[in-house]
């Protein structure tokens, strides 16, 4: 039994806190361009040019806009998954580090006719910092198109300023009475008016809700049903992989282990990913210690990187690897040994989340599906931060214990549904879970096919996506 999944040295800054940020030490002073978002970055700062080789680490916290620039463009030469084809462009009439950043990206597409990297990002190192642990300054209010195209609230946060006004699941949003586009994670103090059918049929009410800073739930709901025929059916709805999702997880496998479910449901419909070590030690709970030592996920870096791809194995485990608050490295994880696992997914199901259905599959745990196809990620990056920026540029690609990791156009679902936003989460009626609570009982999906379907174009009312960063192999902050 291996206590530890990452081997060699090359996975100690793999599993290293994440980077302080901020300018300071490398010369030069932060220009203007660099103190807010990496996409409204103003020209005028001067040009610093060390007489050093053309690396990355040349040109770290030099935070002029010049030498933000050469960090940048060595930095995706060392570390980027598909560096080869980054395009040829002149840097100099760049004033924006984020344009330059998005410029750089491959432009290929995948076989699905997607831009082959719809996932790297770059942003400030505070909201890098909101994205990973979950604490971010929203309404707390999800909003996600039904199979009509309809604006529906599909998530509302416990204590948020949407709660308090009154909205829950499956409210639709009518109209946004604030100018512009509304932005529903604002970076500070904002406020939107609207109006919204509590359900439908029901008359509008407007609201007015002004944001709050939350710390997001990533595990809101844990239920133990009972099926038709009698099966006791543990039911997760697990949000994000977040910094202390984790901890959560354990204690309530913990309670799942002494109370001897048979069958767990868990709901990822809304999960876009995060740290991986919270994927591995969710994945080795759900299995036995059969599968210690199998590895949950290989990563493969760009050619550069031989060393890294060598050194980063990550293998199923019965301890934790990466301790949090309440659960420290060492500690031995409950065991719920299950020969199936039933997982509720959506387009929003993504990165880390995958990661989970991909490792159990290879190691031979039965996953079905229901929902809808899931985002197709099998990448992932480390943060990497530099004059007040963090830059997640795809760095690696994901396989398990069988060498499967070939899943970018997304996994389907053994039984199609779509999202039930006229009951709430955790209902046994509502009808992802009702699907998934069928197949317990049957083996079959049910002859009713609500299936996933193309939606008509829906209204633009501002950022309706789920905040999470897609999967991270970082450790959190000490």
């Amino acid at each position: 039994m291996k206590s530890f999944s990452v081997r060699g040295a090359a996975a100690v800054g793999l599993l290293a806190a994440l980077l302080a940020a901020g300018c300071g030490g490398g010369g030069g002073s932060p220009g203007a361009c660099l103190s807010g978002s990496p996409e409204v970055c103003a020209a005028g700062s001067q040009s610093s040019t060390p007489s050093v080789p053309e690396t990355s680490q040349a040109w770290a916290e030099v935070c002029t806009l010049d030498g933000v620039k050469h960090f940048t463009r060595n930095y995706m030469d060392e570390a980027y998954l598909w560096y080869r084809e980054i395009p040829a462009i002149d840097p100099a009439p760049y004033t924006s580090i984020g344009r330059y950043f998005y410029d750089l990206l491959t432009p290929a597409l995948d076989p699905n006719g997607q831009r082959k990297d719809r996932f790297s990002f770059i942003v400030n190192a505070a909201d890098a910092d909101s994205l990973l642990t979950g604490s971010v300054t929203s309404y707390g209010v999800q909003w996600e198109a039904d199979a009509l195209g309809r604006m529906r609230a599909a998530f509302v946060e416990q204590g948020s300023p949407a709660q308090a006004a009154g909205l829950a699941r499956g409210a639709e949003l009518v109209e946004v009475l604030t100018p512009g586009t509304p932005d529903w994670y604002p970076n500070g103090a904002a406020q939107i008016s609207f109006t919204y059918r509590p359900a439908p049929g029901q008359p509008t009410v407007a609201a007015t809700l002004s944001s709050a800073a939350l710390q997001e739930d990533p595990l809101p709901l844990v239920r133990n049903l009972v099926s038709t025929a009698g099966h006791k059916v543990a039911y997760l709805l697990f949000n994000a992989h977040t910094q202390g999702a984790q901890d959560k997880l354990i204690a309530a496998v913990t309670d799942l282990q002494q109370a001897g479910v048979s069958d767990l449901v868990l709901d990822m419909r809304y999960n876009r990913g995060g740290f991986l070590y919270t994927a591995q030690s969710l994945s080795s709970m759900l299995t036995g210690p059969q599968a210690d030592g199998q590895v949950f996920e290989r990563l493969q870096y760009n050619d550069k990187r031989q060393a890294d791809t060598q050194a980063s194995v990550v293998d199923f485990s019965g301890q934790v690897l990466v301790g949090e608050t309440s659960y420290g490295a060492g500690t031995a994880l409950p065991r719920l040994s299950l020969p199936r696992v039933y997982v509720l997914t959506t387009g929003n199901t993504c990165s880390a989340s995958e990661s989970v259905i991909n490792s159990l599959r290879g190691v031979d745990v039965e996953v079905i599906l229901v929902g809808a196809t899931t985002c197709g990620k099998p990448y992932g990056f480390s943060r990497k931060d530099n004059c007040g920026l963090s830059y997640f540029p795809i760095e690696f690609q994901g396989v398990n214990d069988k060498g499967f990791g070939d899943y970018a156009s997304g996994f389907a679902p053994t039984c199609a549904a779509a999202d039930d936003f006229d009951h709430a989460l955790g209902d046994s009626s509502e009808r992802l879970l009702a699907t998934a609570l069928h197949y317990v009982d049957t083996t079959s999906c049910p002859q009713q096919a609500a299936r996933a379907q193309s939606l008509p174009p829906r209204p633009d009312f501002g950022g309706s996506r789920w905040r999470q960063p897609g999967k991270v192999m970082l450790a959190p902050r000490p």
